[in-house]
């Protein structure tokens, strides 16, 4: 790449989530010219019914070198108890189900729960974000430059592409074809929504464990997780919201069960809340008739291989990189580590160190490796920790939440 073109590099990202917006970051601290896309508007964006936590643990040594210095200090806005402590817990309590006994703890490494929302907030900060770009296609003219379209009628051009869309991301459909991206379904469903309950409960249920627990039911191996959503004021337990997760492998699910429909969902996550010990049976109880409970199906991208990135103008971050299922908590920890290493690639490139071809290959090779890797283990504990007989084999017992290493 020449020098002009070293000075004048335009990046594209699509995808305003979290590593969408901490590259938009980690670019606006190198001066590194960026435009950011999101297909949501700007209703939607902040408003979409669809909300969770996530658990951030070894990720977080990424972020300071993306974010500027004021936001690193006001991070704690985005966990889901802004005044948790640093040793507010050590690892994620897993219990029996039908007893309520301490199995064990999955260690982790300064685990907190983050809002996804909270954290996009924050990160989005300063960043000039375009709403409302569905992505139609994206490619490389004979001219070298990258050309997005949207459905909306309008383009952009670039000089390189990265797909932060998310697992069923469009722009790895046009990386390396609509078949070779398509996700690969895993045979376990889940109900995952927030609730809120009374100040009783709630304090119950954060008396377990400041951020999380979770337990599994020996008879069928269902999973029940309650973890702290959001802590808008720490007096009111009644203003918690919780995050409720309840996974099950699907040929278990009894033949008289109607999952099709939402009052048959709730007729199924009751009667299994019903098997459970304290404080899951009385959460799973406490969910009132008329609640609609989104079902969702574990997926990876069991196809993923090299890509073509068109002498690294096209490439790939986050989830569209290495969707995974969410039973190890590695998904944001990952993001955060790919968005943290295509920054340090593309001020290599800025510095003139390498050119962008050998830049972008360096960084598709390693986010290709190491999350292909974790994808097959976070795979491993979803099969694993839904069968009791399988339970204490699982990925969790040995490696916890701890980033997993090549050897």
């Amino acid at each position: 790449m020449a020098a002009d073109d070293r000075k004048n590099l335009h990046v594209l990202i699509v995808g305003a989530g979290t590593s969408g917006l901490l590259i938009a970051q980690g670019l606006k601290q190198a001066s590194i010219p960026f435009t950011i896309f999101e297909s949501e508007t700007t209703s939607t964006y902040q408003t979409r019914p669809r909300e969770w936590g996530m658990t951030l643990h070894w990720g977080s040594n990424h972020i300071a070198s993306c974010l500027p210095p004021e936001l690193v200090e006001r991070f704690n806005e985005a966990y889901a108890d802004p005044l948790q402590k640093p040793d507010a817990a050590t690892g994620l309590p897993i219990h029996n189900g039908k007893t309520g006994e301490l199995i064990m703890e999955m260690a982790a490494e300064k685990p907190y729960r983050v809002s996804r929302k909270k954290m996009r907030n924050l990160f989005k900060e300063g960043i000039d974000v375009q709403y409302g770009k569905q992505l139609e296609n994206a490619s490389v003219g004979e001219d070298g430059k990258v050309k997005v379209e949207f459905k909306d009628g309008s383009s952009a051009t670039g000089d390189v592409l990265v797909g932060c869309d998310g697992a069923k991301s469009r722009v790895r459909e046009c990386v390396v074809g609509v078949a070779a991206a398509k996700l690969t379904n895993v045979p376990v469903s889940m109900f995952n929504f927030p609730y809120k309950f009374d100040a009783e409960l709630s304090s119950r249920i954060r008396e377990e464990n400041q951020l999380f627990t979770t337990s599994i039911h020996p008879d069928h191996g269902t999973m029940f997780w309650l973890s702290i959503q959001d802590v808008p004021d720490p007096n009111k337990p009644e203003t918690w919201t919780f995050q409720v997760l309840q996974s099950w492998v699907d040929d278990t699910v009894p033949a008289s069960a109607d999952l099709t429909t939402f009052p048959g969902r709730l007729a199924f996550f009751k009667s299994r809340s019903a098997e459970w010990a304290e404080p899951w049976r009385s959460a799973g109880l406490a969910v009132a008739e008329g609640t609609q409970l989104p079902l969702d199906q574990g997926t990876y991208w069991e196809r993923a291989a090299k890509w073509d990135n068109r002498s690294g103008r096209l490439t790939l971050c986050g989830d569209a990189a290495h969707p995974m299922t969410p039973h190890r908590g590695q998904g944001l920890n990952n993001a955060l580590q790919d968005s943290a290493n295509f920054v340090a690639a593309l001020r290599k490139v800025k510095s003139g160190e390498v050119g962008l071809a050998q830049a972008v290959q360096e960084y598709d090779d390693e986010v290709l490796e190491r999350g292909t890797l974790e994808m097959n283990i976070s795979l491993k504990q979803t099969l694993f920790i839904h069968n009791w007989e399988t339970l204490m084999q699982s990925p969790m017992v040995k490696m916890g939440m701890h980033q997993a290493k090549k050897e």
